[in-house]
């Protein structure tokens, strides 16, 4: 009886049959690829393009282990049971350490140095014009310049410059579609979900030699499920130059000139701190306007640098820069439709006079699952914008004119002086408009 018994709890314990499943998502929607594994063993397969699989061998008293990447691992015992049905859950934190790179996955940890990410929630940390500016110091191994001219640009580069001649701009990709020409500058910065940077080889495979300088995926916002929602976001920021140039003032410059003649024939000139005005109107002669600056401090017979009329032509050409934007979306949808649309209005007034940027953006995503396996979807991203460029000395030969705007404005300045000027006749004042291009 004994061995009877040890014979009927060996057989019992080998005992071993076939089970078969479907793995789907919370959806309903089949899983393909899932791995299903026999609990302590190498056994196992993958589910196929319907989410089904089929086990042989699998002890009465077994479990099996289903997982997928993106979603939780889930242990299902099969005593008593042939026939299983699985419903994986989505595990987020899981998600957010695997990202796309080339033709598949892999862990965000495997390539850290290949691939940065930034989120909507960086992107809309800071009010910004651009999705450039919004990425400034949060790529690594990512160059970014930026311009101080309102609507323009700087450059991006994706670890150095890669030649020395050829551009070294990376491939923009908006929601896979790769742009032909530009970046992605006109794009509503408040439309972006995501923007994924991808730097090396294993990364850039899929497409080719477009993405030799690098790959920026942009992926912009779209419809989900749930109730409508309505959202408004917007910014006011001011800009001021703070950090300007010390400059001498009238009296300072005066005295700095004197000293450059004395030093330079210290015989015929007296030193910079014993002024004479008869000197004065040597060192000033040839220009009338200095001239007649100068003699102002002579006024009273002795020289009083305060006297003189000192301007400063910064404020001449600069203001306090303000910026405006404004975003409006609407966003919902249920299992089968689901739609997402916005617009947007950015107003960038320049902190030099005559810089100003206007832009219009719109925006409209939909996607319909039509069946469990069909989906179909598109977008559209449309921008109009108005640039000033201000001062620029686009068409001016290098030799004549002024060549920065501080200079413009001095010259602008003095044919002013010269119109308002009743001994000078007008002719001669439109000569002068001419030489300096203000005219």
């Amino acid at each position: 009886m004994f061995l009877t018994l040890m014979a009927l709890c060996t057989s019992s314990a080998f005992a071993q049959k076939q089970v078969s499943g479907t793995v789907v998502d919370a959806t309903g929607e089949a899983i393909i690829g899932a791995s299903v594994i026999v609990k302590g063993t190498s056994t196992g397969t993958v589910t196929d393009f319907d989410g089904n699989f089929t086990l042989k061998s699998v002890p009465e008293n077994g479990s099996l282990v289903i997982s997928y990447v993106g979603y939780r691992n889930q242990t299902v015992p099969v005593a008593g049971k042939n026939q299983v049905k699985v419903t994986l859950e989505e595990d987020r934190q899981l998600l957010d350490e695997v990202v796309v790179v080339g033709y598949g996955v892999q862990k965000k940890s495997d390539v850290t140095g290949a691939l940065t990410r930034v989120g909507e929630k960086e992107l809309n940390a800071k009010p910004v014009s651009n999705a450039f500016e919004a990425l400034q110091g949060k790529a690594a191994g990512v160059d970014i310049t930026s311009s101080e001219r309102p609507g323009t640009v700087g450059s991006i580069s994706i670890r150095g410059t890669r030649s020395i001649t050829a551009s070294s701009s990376p491939l923009y990709v908006v929601d896979g579609v790769p742009l032909q020409a530009g970046g992605i500058e006109t794009l509503n910065p408040r439309d972006i979900e995501s923007i994924d940077i991808l730097k090396d080889a294993s990364s850039t495979a899929i497409y080719g030699s477009r993405g030799a300088n690098g790959v920026v995926l942009v992926t912009t916002k779209r419809g989900q499920e749930g109730k409508v929602q309505l959202s408004y976001s917007g910014s006011l920021t001011f800009e001021k130059i703070v950090d300007k140039s010390p400059a001498m003032n009238a009296s300072d410059y005066i005295t700095w000139r004197r000293w450059a003649y004395h030093n330079q024939n210290p015989a015929e000139n007296p030193r910079g701190d014993q002024p004479s005005q008869t000197k004065d109107g040597t060192y000033f002669d040839g220009d009338a306007t200095a001239l007649a600056n100068v003699m102002k401090g002579w006024a009273g017979g002795s020289w009083d640098g305060s006297k003189v009329t000192d301007t400063d032509w910064t404020d001449f050409v600069t203001q306090t820069g303000l910026t405006q934007e404004h975003t409006v979306s609407v966003r919902g949808g249920s299992k089968t439709v689901s739609g997402f649309a916005s617009f947007g209005y950015l107003k960038n007034k320049g902190t030099q006079k005559g810089q100003d940027y206007e832009r219009y953006n719109l925006s409209v995503a939909g996607d319909v699952q039509g069946t469990p396996w069909f989906k179909a979807g598109g977008s559209i991203n449309a921008s109009y914008g108005v640039q000033k460029y201000g001062f620029s000395r686009t068409g001016q030969s290098s030799s004549s004119g002024p060549t920065d705007i501080y200079s413009a404005a001095k010259a602008k300045s003095s044919v002013i002086r010269c119109l308002t000027t009743r001994t000078v006749r007008l002719s001669r004042c439109l000569v002068d408009l001419q030489q300096t291009h203000i005219l």
